[in-house]
């Protein structure tokens, strides 16, 4: 999701058996390395704070898709570490955090008007903890291999 900027959504994934019938199960999951910052990919989104993309969202410049630029819709998401992310969601799988981290801890409200603010005031200073732990993270755990 963070990839598309939204515009693609996880699939809701869950296993429904018949008990009258064998199952055999071969799960297969790819993941980007730990090191991995994810973030949204340019062709998905235009960044309002970038000068350059701001010139080219008021000309016909084209995304890789060959769309206009000022089609896409501004970036809804803070960068992402997948290791400090994959690592948060397995301890919420061992123990109750009381909440399970979801992409959605690292979106970003984008509106106007008070409501909106108050609840992006709120919404940054939980993705900013996120933001803020996984730097902290990286410094203390190293990924690379031997």
């Amino acid at each position: 999701m963070i990839w598309s900027n939204g515009r693609f959504r996880a699939p809701l994934h869950r296993v429904l058996t018949d008990p009258s019938k064998e199952r055999y199960s071969a799960p297969f999951f790819y993941n980007p390395g730990y090191n991995e910052l994810i973030s949204p990919l340019p062709c998905c989104c235009r960044d309002v704070t970038s000068p350059a993309t701001m010139a080219s969202s008021a000309t016909a410049g084209e995304d890789l898709n060959g769309t206009g630029t000022k089609d896409l819709e501004p970036k809804k998401y803070l960068p992402c570490l997948w290791g400090y992310f994959r690592a948060v969601r397995f301890a919420g799988d061992l123990t109750d955090l009381g909440v399970e981290i979801q992409t959605s801890h690292f979106k970003m409200v984008v509106g106007s008007g008070k409501v909106e603010e108050e609840k992006r005031d709120k919404e940054e200073k939980s993705s900013s903890s996120h933001v803020e732990k996984q730097h902290k993270f990286l410094g203390c755990v190293d990924f690379r291999e031997a």
